[in-house]
Parts: structure tokens; C-alpha cells; sequence
């Protein structure tokens, strides 16, 4: 009997041994693909945005949409930059526009990286930025600098518009009232530290055309929409939970909590939220959850 009771205990911490060997080698498998190994895993996708009333001269009208870089944050190193960039312009797109986080902190420190990075960024209507909280948390003036230097227009509470293929200034926008080949890029500062000004924004648009919102914080959509001034509103910030684990809610911060990942629908509005491309922690780690390159394509009905 002893005999049998030994064998039985020796059998069951070499199973439990066992197992636990198994959940540690699990456990540090995962760990080393969330936080090396998807963070870099950018995945391109493909959005089709049907919008009434869009110009017959913008069917097929391709915007990228970069999101939540986090500069110098996880695996968003320089070379990470080059390679968002570079697929980004790979996809030809009409528009590429930049809707915020484009550090964690540390502005001054991420100035010259991001300015490579932006400088490379190709459309044929251009590049268009607005601000999210971490870029306005502290001074954002390098942030600024880094937009001159590669040529990206920032949108504080501005207006972008494009007739058919060309880009133009918005400042000439009296001439273009009654044209109905607008397309009207409406940009807000960031709207968790009370920077956006929506009205005086909207006070901008031209009178005729489809107008498209770009806001950082996707739950701002409850509040661009009650206006019914725009088709389509692009934001970040929620990182699309980032960590996305079965039957456990997505995690995510203020002004991301209604809209998480994906498009919706608002009233007369549709929001599309981006996961973005960049992490940030603790811990700076992705699962189930890929950084993402959002290809817009808009088409018209």
C-alpha cells in the first residue's frame, strides 16, 4: 500500500511539474510574440465608406490613415517609422492623413525621427495631421517643427479642401461656395485636453461638398454628429484594446469608450476608429490585436 501511495504522489507532481512547465513556456511564448512580434506585424486594411451625396469625381478616392505612432514608445523605433511610412505610400493613396499620438512623451527627443519619417510620406492631395492628448500634454512645438520639415499640414481646427484631384488652400474657399466637387478635410485639436473648437471649425467648411472629420478621440463622434455637418469622422487613440483577450471587455481610455475598433454608424455620420500602429504601456506589448494601416476608400451613392 505504501508502495502504491508513493507511486501515486510521484505521478502527481510530475504531472503538475509538468504542467506548469508547460504554462511557463506558454505564458513566455506569448510574451515575447505580444511585445516583439505583433507590434510589428502592421497589417493593411481595406475600409470601402459608402457616402451619399460624394462627388461622382471622388469615387474610388483612397485616404491612409496613420494613427497613434507613440514615437519612441515599444517596438516605434526609427526603422519601425521607415516602415509605416513606406507602406503607406505604397498604397497610393489620394490622401494620408494623421490623426494623432505621435509620441508618448518626449517630444524634443522624437523631433528628428518623426520629421524622417513624415518627410517620406507620398499622396497626391498631401498630408494632413491633427494633434491627440499626449502631443499636447506637454510642448508640442517640436511636434510642429517635425510637421514643417516633412511637409505635413497640421489641421488645429482648420479646414483642408480638394477639388476632384487637386488640393487647394482653404483660404480661397469664398471662390469655390457653389462648387459641388468639394471634398472638405475638417480637422479639431485635441479634444480630452479642450482644445477642439468644432464651431468654429464648422463656421470654415465651404457651403457645398461632402465634409469628412478628422478627431483623435473616437466618442467625439456623439458630438460631431448631433451638427450633421459631416459623412465620415477618422479617429485613434483607443488602440483598439491593444491587448484583446476572449470574453474579457477591451480596454480602453477616456473618449474611447463607446468606439473601440471599426466603423460605425452615428445618426447620419459614420466613424471609423483605427487601432493605429504604435503601443503604449505598461504594457507595450500587442495581442490579438495587429497595428494597422487603414486604407479609406470612399465611394459614392
Amino acid at each position: 500500500m505504501n508502495n502504491q501511495i508513493m507511486r501515486y504522489w510521484r505521478k502527481l507532481i510530475y504531472n503538475s511539474l509538468r504542467m506548469l512547465l508547460v504554462a511557463i513556456a506558454i505564458l513566455f511564448t506569448t510574451s515575447v510574440y505580444a511585445s516583439g512580434i505583433e507590434p510589428r506585424w502592421l497589417a493593411i486594411k481595406t475600409i470601402d465608406v459608402n457616402i451619399a451625396g460624394l462627388a461622382p469625381v471622388f469615387e474610388g478616392y483612397k485616404i491612409v490613415q496613420l494613427t497613434d505612432l507613440h514615437a519612441r514608445s515599444g517596438v516605434m523605433d526609427r526603422q519601425q517609422l521607415v516602415k509605416v511610412a513606406r507602406l503607406a505610400t505604397q498604397q497610393q493613396p489620394d490622401l494620408i492623413v494623421l490623426t494623432g499620438d505621435y509620441i508618448t512623451s518626449g517630444a524634443s527627443k522624437s523631433e528628428e525621427i518623426l520629421a524622417n519619417a513624415f518627410s517620406q510620406l507620398q499622396a497626391k492631395d498631401g498630408v494632413v495631421a491633427i494633434m491627440g492628448n499626449h502631443d499636447r500634454s506637454e510642448d508640442s512645438a517640436p511636434l510642429e517643427r517635425a510637421f514643417w520639415a516633412g511637409n505635413v499640414r497640421l489641421l488645429n481646427n482648420a479646414v483642408y479642401s480638394i477639388v476632384g484631384k487637386s488640393a487647394i488652400k482653404t483660404d480661397i474657399r469664398t471662390n469655390l461656395a457653389q462648387r459641388p466637387d468639394l471634398l472638405n478635410i475638417a480637422g479639431v485639436d485635441d479634444v480630452w485636453l479642450r482644445r477642439a473648437d468644432l464651431s468654429g471649425t464648422i463656421a470654415q467648411l465651404p457651403k457645398t461638398g461632402t465634409n469628412i472629420l478628422l478627431a483623435h478621440e473616437p466618442d467625439f463622434g456623439d458630438i460631431a454628429a448631433a451638427y450633421d455637418r459631416f459623412a465620415l469622422q477618422l479617429s485613434g487613440h483607443s488602440h483598439g484594446g491593444q491587448i484583446v483577450l476572449p470574453f474579457v471587455p477591451r480596454v480602453a481610455p477616456e473618449w474611447a469608450k463607446k468606439y473601440i475598433n471599426g466603423l460605425y454608424q452615428l445618426d447620419n455620420m459614420q466613424l471609423y476608429v483605427s487601432p493605429g500602429v504604435g503601443t503604449t504601456g505598461p504594457p507595450k506589448a500587442r495581442f490579438n490585436c495587429r497595428p494597422e494601416i487603414s486604407v479609406i476608400v470612399l465611394h459614392h451613392t
